[in-house]
Order: C-alpha cells, then sequence, then structure tokens
C-alpha cells in the first residue's frame, strides 16, 4: 500500500491503532514521548469491563470488538491475556445502580448467582467470563509483534499534530491527557486513580468488582491489584498513604484470604476522561483523533482502533 501513517501516543489507543493499520497493510510510526513499561497504561488493572462510558452508545459496540479480539489474543498464552471470571458484587446496605452495562456484555456471559450460591456480605453477586489483560506482558508482547511487521517507534512527544501530518498520509492522535493541551481540549480532564499492590496469589482467583464504590480486587502473576480511587481534576500522579492503607482494609475486609498476602507496593495513574471519547475525522486535515477513554481504554481500544482504520481508509480513498 506505502501509505505512511504516523501514531502519536505509546498507550493502549495508540498500540491497538497502530495494530489495527499495520494489519491492514499501512506503514506505521508510533510517536511517544515514553514506552512500556513507564507509560500509564503500565498501570491500569485492564480487565473489560465499560467503566464510565456507559452514556456513550457507541461504547456498546467498540466493548464488544474489542472483547472479540481479546478473546483471541487468549488463545496464545504469550499474549498476558486470559480469560477470567469476574464477579461484579453488590454489597448489604448499597443500593444497586441502573445495571446499564449489562449491554455491553456478549449474550449468555453474565449470570446472577442464585441466593444459595451468594457469598457473605453480598445481596447480589454477577457472574461473568471477561478478558484480564496482564499489562506487564501483554504490552511488550504487543510492541515485539509491531516492530516485527515493521512498525518504528520514535521516542518524541509531539506538540505540533499538523507539523506532523505535513510528512505523513494520515496522523492518528492517541495522546491521551496530552490532547487536552494539544487540541485545546478543555474537555479532558485527569482522573487520579490510586491503587495498592499485594502479594500475588497462589491458585486461580475471580476478579470482584464493586464499580459504585468503586472498588475491586484483580488477581495477576505479579501482584493482586486492589483498587480503586475515582478522582477528577487531580492531576498528581501520586499515591497516598492513607489512601493505600483504607484500600487494602477494605479489600481484606471483603476477602479475609487477604489479610495473608503483603502490601508490596502502590500505584497512582491518571485517567484521561472526557464526557465522550473524540473519535473523529479533524475537518480538512487528515488527523484523526482517538482520545478521551477515561478508565476503558482497554475495553475499548480495538473497537475504537478498527474506527480508527475505517476513517483512515475513506481519508486515503479520498484523496
Amino acid at each position: 500500500m506505502n501509505k505512511k501513517i504516523a501514531v502519536a501516543g505509546a498507550g493502549i489507543s495508540g498500540m491497538s491503532s497502530a495494530w489495527m493499520l499495520v494489519n491492514s497493510g499501512y506503514s506505521v510510526t508510533l510517536f511517544s514521548k515514553a514506552f512500556s513499561p513507564n507509560i500509564t497504561s503500565n498501570k491500569a488493572a485492564a480487565f473489560w469491563f465499560p467503566y464510565h462510558v456507559r452514556n456513550d452508545k457507541r461504547a456498546v459496540s467498540w466493548s464488544l470488538r474489542s472483547f472479540e479480539v481479546y478473546k483471541e489474543f487468549a488463545l496464545d498464552a504469550t499474549t498476558g491475556v486470559n480469560m477470567h471470571l469476574l464477579k461484579k458484587v453488590i454489597p448489604y446496605g448499597q443500593n444497586e445502580s441502573e445495571p446499564l452495562w449489562l449491554q455491553f456484555m456478549p449474550p449468555g456471559n453474565c449470570r446472577i448467582l442464585p441466593v444459595e450460591e451468594l457469598e457473605k456480605g453480598f445481596s447480589k453477586i454477577y457472574e461473568a467470563t471477561v478478558p484480564l489483560i496482564e499489562t506487564q506482558i501483554f504490552l511488550p508482547w504487543l510492541q515485539a509483534q509491531l516492530e516485527a511487521k515493521g512498525t518504528k517507534f520514535v521516542q518524541k512527544e509531539i506538540s505540533d499534530l499538523e507539523k506532523l501530518s505535513n510528512d505523513f498520509d494520515a496522523v492518528i492522535n492517541c495522546t491521551a491527557l496530552g490532547a487536552g493541551k494539544l487540541c485545546s481540549d478543555e474537555a479532558v480532564i485527569p482522573v487520579r486513580g490510586q491503587v495498592a499492590l499485594l502479594s500475588p496469589l497462589q491458585g486461580s482467583h475471580p476478579i470482584y468488582l464493586d464499580n459504585d464504590t468503586p472498588f475491586y480486587i484483580v488477581p495477576r502473576k505479579d501482584a493482586v491489584i486492589v483498587g480503586g480511587t475515582y478522582e477528577e481534576h487531580v492531576g498528581i500522579e501520586e499515591t497516598e498513604p492513607a489512601t493505600i492503607a483504607r484500600l487494602v482494609k477494605n479489600a481484606t475486609s471483603a476477602l479475609p484470604h487477604l489479610k495473608e498476602q503483603q502490601v508490596i507496593g502502590s500505584w497512582a495513574g491518571l485517567r484521561p476522561y472526557r464526557k465522550e471519547v473524540r473519535l473523529e475525522k479533524e475537518p480538512n486535515s487528515n488527523i484523526v483523533h482517538n482520545y478521551g477513554h477515561g478508565g476503558s481504554g482497554f475495553t475499548l481500544s480495538f473497537g475504537c482502533a478498527e474506527t480508527v482504520l475505517e476513517l483512515v481508509n475513506e481519508l486515503i480513498a479520498g484523496n
């Protein structure tokens, strides 16, 4: 095809966009000020679940498409992706918000546990099997796959998309929080998430999620990730000891067996939140925007990337 595409940003949105483009025959150069493991995407708990995107109806098809891509990746153990049991819990005394998330689930992939199967402390539990993406394995794997397919990785912070567009047939803007300044888009805000890391568990354990609190426990190979917080307009990427202690207490109260695990660290990451994901072609230009995914970056990633590919195909065909 010989058409050159620039992707700005090496988080999951940029990497998945590059994946779709490269596999469709485009020549891709990916620019970023940092790469895995030194990016926010590496700090994500990264299990598939629609988080703070349920009012954007486009996100349903994006999420379902991503689900299918991750399901394919899960067939290869080297990817760091596996299909994992998730329990979405409603604690006693907590009113359940309208379960809009159910429309994002693949048909037949979710059930409500009967009363006799409920665990202590919960008034309702949903069970589903979802992709769990071990970011510390998956992102390096994905980068290696892209490099093998000829993708160039350039460590450089992009400060002007229009200048970049002069050298490429299309530019994909996946700069996450950086898009606020880059595009003068005040709708993009930082949302800090703090998590505690416990020593890894032996055997298989489900993901626990109470997203109304928010609260989640994600068993990975390198650690049990205990989250989380949702702090809008907080742009400091640091953890607070009192918050981490509270998260650990919540986890051990919900799952007493976690008291045996050691606290081995903590993380803070800044989600690039926007009320609506910006996924569109910039008028009268060759720039396609793909940012503002908030806490659903991995969940939306490959679905959004497929839309990016469609927009690029239209752009190239029109030139």
